[in-house]
């Protein structure tokens, strides 16, 4: 199949379903690697041991967010070439993107356009900036959740080992809600840099929409799943009863926001896909920094550990709402430069 027929001609939603699924697939295989080690040790009943696997969770996340500066950067960046027809262009940043076997298998005999050869690799012609910068919205947020991951167990280690070992449960759980929609969005993003760069702004426009209400139908179906098997899930990871106690609590309070996360995803990874970088950084550093973190300790101190465990849900919910704003504003902006200019006299 030509990789131009799947960018920009295939129908939405066979498209969408193409570059998506393997995009969801590879971050459920990451989700279900971070519920291992928890599963694992939950089974030894011992709240202290899971507590303590939570406390290590946030340098797991930190060493991912280098990982996804290149990968979402360079992603970006090589499909907005392949949208402007710039075939060296797309050589270039490819043999900069390499992550894995397959991929270095697919460049090697079935991609015509990119490349892992090191003829092409060069940081010159603003490709490092551009990867880097593209990317490191997607870094950052992974960096801040690592961070604010921090802040979070450092609070709740006043209230004891069990609610510290209920967060990480359920931290991990919620993965699978907030991974599954990232995946959905993650994975449309080629798509949408390519159709931009090929000024194929009615095609954009579709992907976005198709792609949104995906996330919402995803979203809404895995968070009813959740309510109704909460207790179950926790139960999965360990048998104590104070944990469940704790865990079907938090469990709840992290899953509120599970319904609209996706459409956060989905307009940042629009803003870079269009060369706004900056916005989509802002509203990475306010979910899970500028606001997330000052909210906890302000939760704590006004509502105890009960505040703290909507703290997430809360910040989720303004960061959607301002996504909504800024990416309106920009896309409204786009429109007005493709518009011809007045004639003269």
């Amino acid at each position: 199949m030509e990789d131009n027929e799947l960018m920009g001609s295939m129908k939405v939603s066979k498209a969408v379903a193409k570059m998506a699924v393997p995009s969801v697939i590879s971050s459920l295989v990451t989700v279900v690697y971070n519920m291992a080690d928890t599963f694992f040790v939950g089974q030894t009943g011992d709240a202290l041991q899971v507590a303590a696997v939570s406390l290590t969770n946030p340098i797991f996340i930190l060493m991912m967010a280098f990982a996804n500066m290149f990968g979402m950067g360079g992603s970006a960046v090589a499909s907005m070439a392949l949208g402007e027809q710039k075939e060296k262009r797309a050589k270039n940043v490819s043999a900069f993107v390499l992550s894995c076997l397959y991929f270095l298998w697919y460049f090697l005999k079935k991609s015509r356009i990119l490349s892992l050869s090191p003829r092409y690799f060069q940081c010159r012609d603003g490709i490092l900036v551009k990867i880097c910068s593209i990317g490191l919205p997607t870094a950052i947020f992974s960096a801040l959740m690592s961070v604010s991951t921090i802040v979070l167990n450092q609070i709740l280690v006043a209230y004891g080992n069990a609610p510290v070992a209920a967060i990480g449960i359920v931290f991990k759980a919620n993965m699978f809600i907030t991974f599954l929609q990232m995946g959905l969005a993650n994975g449309v993003q080629p798509m949408l840099g390519y159709n931009y760069g090929a000024g194929n702004e009615k095609r954009f426009r579709e992907i976005e929409r198709f792609t949104k209400s995906c996330c919402l139908i995803v979203g809404i179906a895995s968070v009813l799943l959740y309510y109704f098997c909460r207790e179950s899930i926790i139960r999965i990871f360990i048998n104590d009863e104070e944990v469940i106690r704790y865990g079907v609590q938090m469990l709840i309070g992290y899953m509120l926001s599970g319904p609209v996360i996706g459409i956060l995803f989905m307009n940042m990874n629009c803003l870079q896909s269009v060369e706004h970088a900056f916005p989509a950084t802002v509203l990475s550093v306010l979910r899970q920094g500028l606001l997330l973190i000052p909210l906890l300790y302000l939760l704590d101190a006004l509502f105890g550990m009960n505040g703290v465990i909507y703290g997430q849900s809360i910040t989720d919910y303004i960061a959607v709402g301002l996504s909504i704003i800024i990416w309106r504003k920009v896309r409204r902006g786009l429109d007005m430069e493709k518009k011809p200019a007045p004639a003269a006299g």
